[in-house]
């Protein structure tokens, strides 16, 4: 008897949590997870393309996003300004490769989710100077989805110490 209880339970956990699943849309953490994953990637290739169209992509434009990369001074707020950032920051390179040397790690909590880890730029070359290899950032970026797209709000870039 206590048998055929404990199956009816575990039936009707299982169906409850398919009820859950499909009222969400099917989406589950690991799904969502992997969306982020594939927003971060992007975002390396627009970097290493110095690629502003590709980038805006990816970030919301509004006012509250929010930008810091290591030769910053100020905190780049709100689009226009973030914006201008990475146009700044793309016309002052000859070259740049990214790659993800550890990380991402990400949590995601409902339609907002972070990412860290540590990217290499494994060439660096401003324009007029030297090549540079294996120059290592600590990343921390904060993601909202908006119509079902992972945008950027946050990105932190800080040079880790030599």
């Amino acid at each position: 008897m206590y048998r055929r209880s404990s199956i009816s339970l575990i039936v009707q956990a299982l169906l409850f949590s398919a009820a859950v699943v499909v009222a969400g849309g099917g989406k589950s953490y690991a799904a969502d997870a992997d969306d982020v994953k594939a927003a971060v990637d992007a975002y390396h290739a627009a970097l290493s393309a110095l690629d502003a169209p590709k980038m805006e992509a990816l970030w919301a434009h509004d006012g509250t996003v929010m930008d810091i990369e290591p030769n910053d001074k100020v905190i780049s707020r709100g689009w226009d300004a973030v914006k201008k950032n990475f146009e700044t920051e793309f016309a002052g390179l000859a070259q740049l490769k990214l790659e993800q040397k550890d990380g991402p790690h990400i949590q995601v909590k409902g339609d907002v989710a972070r990412s860290i880890g540590i990217a290499n730029a494994a060439t660096l070359q401003p324009k007029g100077g030297p090549v540079l290899s294996n120059v290592q950032t600590y990343e921390t970026d904060v993601f909202e989805k908006r119509d079902g797209k992972w945008l950027l709000v946050s990105h932190v870039a800080l040079r880790l110490p030599q």
